[in-house]
């Protein structure tokens, strides 16, 4: 306490040794060492006294600007924090202590600086500021986020919920200076450096995924308002790196990502901000009108990160929807009316001059995610939206890519359609819209592929061939075939091979007499090039063998699916019986759910 320097020497001997322990890189996860540094009982007696001290004079003095030895020493005080920490024991102490808003203060001030700093500085004068300003903001990650959740979370590997409650030591007490702190930090920061910006973006995202009660103190209107304008304005790039650009408003939908997942643990008491407030605001700016921008900004290039910008949202809509409460959340994002805010999207997007099949395929992605494994979302769409409508949307941005209509049949199997045999039809209509689109397909290849997954998918088992059926495929399918100048021969003979087994299942006599009517011609000696394969397939329907061979059945595929006894009083008599083959078909397999135990079949 008396002897500055010989402090000074002993937190550069302290800090030398645990220097390892210094991971100050967000990006990186964090090193694993045998080692851990000592607990606080081990240290001098009133070090930490001694060295609230020292840092208390270095905020005092930071208005006059301090010495370079002052701001040495600064640094110094704040990596010793950092090591400390590393020692998850010591977590809570620390917190507890003034040091966290003595560094806040500190980092405000230089930040300041960095921000008024113009082009003209030499980027030297800049270098122990930035130093200081990383290793505080890492200072408070390692307080508030101490297992290094978010850094995992980047890294591509999740923390589930089961390993947080198994985490021994929690995060300190989030300090009530922060909110203002990020707030104030991206008020006019045009010239904040973007590294700067995504390491209190990265901050922001360690202390949602470090604890719920410190999260949901974090996650209030005014930071929710910081991460909207962020969003907002990455796609106004300027001379800045469009690396940094595109890092930076991919960490921000990483932290509205893990706030939502953390509000939707959290009881309507505890949140500052809804949910759906949230969704409100993000949709807004999904499709926030371009058109009011100065020509001077509509240009090709800003035309170009826009677009980026908006597959990178979608993108970031299908990352909500993958958790654990996924039908909660559902409900929310119906309620915000997602589906006509998606559509409204493709509509507005035909202004562009390209870029427009990525933007149509993570929508399609998008709608796929918000109706997965959920007949509510399904019937919800149907009904707002429906199906002919999105079809003539996709048609009037022109010829689709192969992307584009893979991500159709992906919705049609809520999965990888290269799965087929594992994964059956969880949504029909998309399959009929594939079918209506053939025709206006100008590749015949693309006619092909499709006909040819659409004939091995619909007809993989009883139950794909029923919902088919249902669906009124088999009237599709005719329709489709009417125009057959416009159909590839191998595309067509797909479809009738499809009809015929469909037509197997059922086929009623309108739909018989449509297929006859198919065959009729202008020219009445010439014959129609489907009759011989229509006559196949009308063969195919007419033989019946083994057990196939059953007209009326009871279909209990699904999970409640049971046949009602009428109650005793009704019976005709004092007993009756009742007999019927039994047909047990194989069940689709998602991948999701091989890993959970298996469901048990019963008879009764």
């Amino acid at each position: 306490q008396k002897d500055p320097d010989y402090l000074k020497l002993w937190l550069d001997s302290f800090v030398s040794s645990y220097e390892q322990f210094l991971d100050v890189d967000f990006e990186k996860l964090p090193t694993r060492v045998d080692d851990v540094p000592p607990g606080i009982s081990l240290l001098p007696d009133n070090i930490l006294q001694v060295l609230r001290l020292q840092l208390l004079q270095c905020v005092q003095k930071m208005s006059d600007g301090l010495e370079e030895q002052q701001q040495a020493l600064s640094l110094l005080l704040v990596k010793f924090f950092i090591i400390l920490c590393r020692n998850l024991a010591n977590v809570e102490e620390i917190g507890m202590c003034s040091y966290i808003n003595h560094v806040i203060t500190m980092t405000t001030l230089y930040i300041q600086q960095l921000k008024s700093k113009t082009k003209e500085k030499e980027v030297a004068d800049q270098t122990p500021i930035e130093e200081f300003v990383r290793h505080a903001l890492a200072f408070c990650e390692s307080l508030y986020d101490p297992y290094r959740n978010w850094r995992q979370r980047i890294a591509g590997r999740i923390v589930s919920t089961v390993e947080k409650s198994r985490q021994k030591y929690k995060p300190a007490s989030l300090t009530v200076e922060f909110v203002p702190f990020f707030y104030q930090n991206f008020q006019e920061s045009e010239h904040l450096k973007e590294s700067l910006k995504c390491c209190l973006l990265h901050l922001f995202g360690a202390i949602v995924a470090g604890g719920q009660r410190n999260a949901l103190q974090a996650v209030s209107p005014a930071t929710m308002e910081v991460l909207m304008r962020v969003l907002a304005d990455c796609d106004n790039w300027d001379d800045r790196n469009p690396e940094e650009v595109s890092r930076k408003a991919e960490l921000t939908l990483k932290c509205l990502t893990e706030v939502v997942h953390i509000l939707l643990t959290s009881s309507s008491d505890q949140r500052q901000v809804e949910t759906s407030t949230i969704l409100e605001n993000y949709f807004k700016l999904l499709n926030s009108d371009h058109s009011a921008l100065p020509k001077a900004r509509r240009c090709r290039q800003w035309e170009k990160r826009f677009i980026a910008l908006q597959v990178q949202m979608l993108n970031t809509i299908t990352a909500m929807l993958d958790c654990t409460d996924r039908p909660v959340l559902q409900a929310i994002f119906l309620n915000s009316n997602c589906f006509e805010h998606l559509i409204r999207l493709l509509q507005n997007c035909k202004v562009f001059q390209g870029h427009l099949d990525c933007l149509a395929v993570s929508t399609i992605q998008a709608l796929t995610a918000v109706m997965h494994k959920s007949p509510a979302a399904k019937e919800v769409f149907k009904e707002r939206i429906g199906y002919a409508h999105i079809y003539e949307v996709l048609k009037s941005l022109g010829q689709p890519s192969r992307e584009l209509l893979e991500e159709l049949m992906n919705m049609a199997v809520e999965g990888d359609h290269m799965a087929v045999g594992l994964l059956g039809i969880s949504n029909v209509q998309p399959l009929l819209l594939l079918i209506q689109w053939l025709p206006e397909l100008e590749s015949p290849d693309l006619q092909i592929f499709i006909s040819s997954w659409l004939r091995r998918i619909c007809c993989i088992n009883r139950q794909s061939r029923a919902t088919c059926v249902n669906a009124n495929m088999v009237i599709r399918i005719i329709e489709t075939l009417n125009s057959h100048s416009s159909l590839h021969s191998s595309c067509a003979e797909n479809l009738i091979a499809l009809l015929g087994s469909l037509g197997s299942q059922s086929m009623g006599s309108e739909e018989l007499l449509r297929l006859i009517r198919l065959l009729r011609t202008e020219e009445p000696k010439q014959a129609h090039p489907y009759v011989v394969p229509v006559m196949r397939a009308i063969l195919a329907m007419a033989r019946k063998q083994g057990m196939a061979s059953a007209l009326q059945y009871f279909n209990l595929y699904h999970s409640m699916a049971g046949i009602a006894v009428p109650s005793i009083h009704k019976w005709p008599g004092s007993a009756f019986s009742f007999n019927a083959w039994l047909c047990l078909d194989q069940d689709q397999v998602t991948p999701s759910t091989t890993s959970k135990s298996s469901k048990r079949k019963q008879l009764y």
